[in-house]
């Protein structure tokens, strides 16, 4: 017998002081309800109602019980009204994780413009370079994620929420040295500055020119599952990088990077806000997914906005006057 449900029996025939009538207030037989009343006071081994032709009043025993089981019932219902509540109503602690640079540079910004808008979720963003796994949801009891790669699983539900370009460039100084490649396979005599993650990388560029879509292998001294680190590391003259517009807007427009292959685009990369398949989502998750598809949706050119903090400006280098400089010195 369901204990739960004895315990609700119980409550209904000591407040109502009969059994024909706590039967029809459970819209039960009165002989079930004499059955759950005999089970629980077994399952107890006490006797928790006198019964009489014409009275039934509660023991001794019966009196705590019915107050215990009161107590738990009213948690119980106080508890289950909680959690539906957090269905209709945005409360609670949003998890949410994000690539580092471009949680960084650009969501960190719309995520605190959500948490402004909604004072009663309690926001905790978590930014890290590493691949998104379904599981990861369980093991780092995140809510929600933000990715910017095609993601096929039928455990999450995964919404496209916008879109950024890729840029290959590469320092003046690395140029200088080495030469400006012409045609994409000429790449290969380059050192090319790879993106990887923990299981693929991206080695493989594709590229579309004149002729129709290319692939080229990249390889290259230097590689790491940051933007930002791959940026430092085109600054500094390792190679050639294909990366993200919305990291070297600034390095472009103060001439520290430049573009390679103008006349081949790199296709642009989805940005999808990802949570675990669900029969009912929370409030707060469906706000905050309809929050990043307006932000983003509203801002068509974000990703051509210079968004590097102060200590990240890039200094202007005039390499023609430095050359002059040094051959005077």
């Amino acid at each position: 017998m369901d204990r739960f449900r004895t315990m609700q029996t119980f409550v209904r025939v000591a407040r109502a002081g009969s059994f024909t009538t706590a039967a029809s207030q459970l819209g039960l037989s009165r002989a079930l309800v004499s059955r759950h009343i005999s089970d629980l006071e077994a399952r107890l081994g006490v006797r928790l109602l006198n019964r009489s032709t014409r009275t039934l009043n509660l023991t001794e025993e019966g009196l705590a019980y019915v107050e215990f089981c009161e107590r738990v019932l009213g948690e119980i219902e106080t508890n289950e009204r909680s959690v539906a509540r957090a269905g209709t109503v945005p409360i609670g602690t949003l998890n949410i994780t994000a690539p580092k640079s471009f949680g960084s540079l650009h969501l960190a910004d719309a995520v605190i413009a959500f948490a402004q808008s909604e004072p009663r979720i309690r926001v905790c963003l978590t930014l890290d370079d590493f691949t998104f796994r379904p599981h990861d949801f369980v093991e780092g009891g995140q809510d929600v994620a933000i990715r910017t790669a095609e993601i096929r699983n039928s455990s999450v539900i995964a919404k496209r929420i916008g879109s950024f370009k890729t840029l290959l460039c590469a320092a003046p100084d690395y140029l200088e040295k080495h030469g400006h490649p012409k045609e994409p396979g000429e790449l290969v005599r380059h050192a090319c500055l790879a993106h990887l993650n923990f299981t693929s990388d991206d080695r493989h560029w594709r590229l579309k020119g004149p002729r129709g879509v290319i692939s080229v292998k990249a390889e290259g001294p230097f590689l790491s599952n940051s933007a930002l680190v791959l940026r430092r590391a085109t600054l500094a003259g390792q190679g050639i990088a294909k990366l993200p517009q919305y990291c070297i807007t600034q390095d472009l427009e103060a001439g520290t990077l430049v573009p390679v292959l103008p006349h081949y685009k790199a296709p642009e990369l989805p940005i999808f806000v990802v949570h675990p398949q669900a029969t009912l989502v929370p409030k707060k998750v469906r706000l905050f997914v309809d929050f990043l598809a307006k932000w983003f949706g509203s801002r068509p050119g974000w990703d051509h906005e210079a968004a590097l903090p102060p200590n990240e400006t890039p200094k202007v280098i005039n390499i023609r006057t430095r050359k002059r400089a040094a051959q005077r010195g």
